[in-house]
Order: structure tokens, then C-alpha cells, then sequence
């Protein structure tokens, strides 16, 4: 974070119970002999504004850059959900690649990016931005752009998705009526895994409220390489896309989580 840092203390608040100090990521807010907070100067350099002082305060004493903690949302703990429901959410989320034509409406598509959004990034840098394909003969021209980039490529290594697409089978974007794409500048330190976490969280909240996804890998290839394709993505100068997801409403159902290896891990 640039520029000046401000930490604010509502003292009749304050438990002193010393927890922003605790949980600052680098140790920047310093208790005193009473045990209230204040800021040290590293913090005006070294803060990236990641909210975990005034997040953390029961009492809502703190407000930073002028964000006070009592405009936030509170953290409900009897509203989260038991671990077996996430678990069977996580493990029977698919790839879904049959879409029902009707779309999405954007305020749908609005509410899983705004969720996505507070997806962890490397030292809180949030250097994930969105872009949306509304409808669906949108999305299905720019499948037609990632074949055209097929075309293009020497020897032919796609021949089976060119094949598909000119007879009339979209193995692209497989008729999904939207592609999500998570794109960052160029120069973001992390931005490929930033990216990917994002659209990791969209997707399982997708899969929540019903929704299908799958991630379009050989649509971002074309996204990154096919010059027709990055005009008419139009986005940012020096934004990269890192990722993208099909979108829309899933035309099959699972009913069973398939087998996958055991876990392979190595105890440190």
C-alpha cells in the first residue's frame, strides 16, 4: 500500500486485549505500557492494507484509512457451513461440458466475481481483474476466434477441434453461454496463481448455486497468443488473460463422486 497509512482507536472500545498487534502479517501496530494500539512508522512503506487489525478486534475499536470495522460484515459462525457440506461440495463439483442454452443474468454473474474477489493474493496485491461474455452468440464468436488461432498454428496439432467446430460441434467453449476470463497486468509478481485461486473460488461457489463450469485452457491460449482474439477482448493495455472458466447452466446432473488416486503425500 502507497501513501499514508492511518490507524484509528475508539479507546472506550478497545479491550487492549493486544490481537491487532498479534495478527499484523508484519508486526507493524506496537501496543503501549495500557495496551493500546498504535501504528509504528515502517508501517507508511511496508503495509499492503490487507484489513487483519481491524478484522480481527471483537469490539469493532479499530478503523482503518478511515474503513471502520463496524461497516464491515460480521462474521456469523453459527451461518457457515458444517465441513461435511463443504467436503461433498468440493468433491462432487465436475467439469461440466453440456450447458443449457438460456444464459445467466448478469447480476448472477455479478454476485460469484464479487464473492471471487476476496480470493487470498500474494501480499494482497488484488491484481485480478474480470472480464465477462454476456451473451451467448458473444461467446460463441469468440470460440470462433480460438479455431480460427488453431488454424494458424504449423502441423496442424488441433485438427480435431477444427474438425469438430466445422461440423457444427463446439469442443471450445462446448456451448456454454459464457466465458469468464481472470486477467492481470503483466508485470503482477503473481498474477497467473492470484488468477487461478480467483477463478478457483468462482468456480465452487458456482457449483453452490447450481451453476456449471469448467476451465477453458485452450481458450486462454488463444486469449494470450491470437492477436484477433486479444482485440476483441479488449482489455487493459499490459493485462494478460491467465485463465478462463465456461459459465452457464449445467444440461446433466452427477450423481456419484468418481474415484481418484490416493493421496500421495510425503510427511517433512
Amino acid at each position: 500500500m502507497n501513501g499514508t497509512v492511518r490507524l484509528d482507536v475508539d479507546f472506550d472500545l478497545c479491550a487492549r486485549d493486544g490481537l491487532c498487534a498479534r495478527e499484523c502479517p508484519f508486526g507493524l501496530i506496537e501496543v503501549d505500557a495500557e495496551g493500546l494500539p498504535s501504528l509504528r512508522r515502517a508501517a507508511e512503506k511496508m503495509c499492503i492494507g490487507c484489513g487483519h487489525c481491524v478484522a480481527i478486534c471483537p469490539r469493532a475499536a479499530l478503523s482503518l484509512n478511515g474503513v471502520s470495522a463496524r461497516s464491515l460484515q460480521a462474521v456469523e459462525r453459527h451461518a457457515l457451513p458444517e465441513p461435511e457440506s463443504v467436503t461433498l461440495l468440493l468433491k462432487s463439483r465436475r467439469s461440466i461440458r453440456a450447458y443449457k442454452p438460456d444464459p445467466l443474468d448478469r447480476r448472477e454473474i455479478e454476485a460469484l466475481l464479487n464473492v471471487a474477489r476476496f480470493a487470498p493474493s500474494a501480499v494482497n496485491a488484488q491484481p485480478v481483474h474480470w472480464a465477462a461474455s454476456l451473451d451467448p452468440a458473444r461467446t460463441r464468436e469468440l470460440a470462433g476466434m480460438t479455431v480460427d488461432w488453431m488454424r494458424s498454428v504449423p502441423d496442424m496439432p488441433y485438427k480435431g477441434w477444427i474438425t469438430a467446430w466445422d461440423q457444427g460441434q463446439d469442443k471450445i467453449l462446448h456451448g456454454a453461454p459464457h466465458v469468464v476470463l481472470a486477467h492481470a497486468p503483466k508485470n503482477a509478481r503473481w498474477a497467473q496463481v492470484d488468477c487461478a485461486t480467483a477463478m478457483a473460488w468462482m468456480e465452487i461457489l458456482a457449483a453452490a448455486n447450481g451453476f456449471g463450469t469448467c476451465w477453458a485452457g485452450i481458450f486462454t491460449r488463444a486469449a494470450q497468443q491470437w492477436t484477433p482474439l486479444k482485440t476483441a477482448l479488449n482489455l487493459p493495455e499490459g493485462h494478460v488473460v491467465q485463465g478462463g472458466l465456461m459459465l452457464g447452466r449445467p444440461a446433466v446432473r452427477y450423481s456419484r463422486v468418481p474415484e481418484r488416486h490416493p493421496l500421495r503425500l510425503q510427511w517433512l
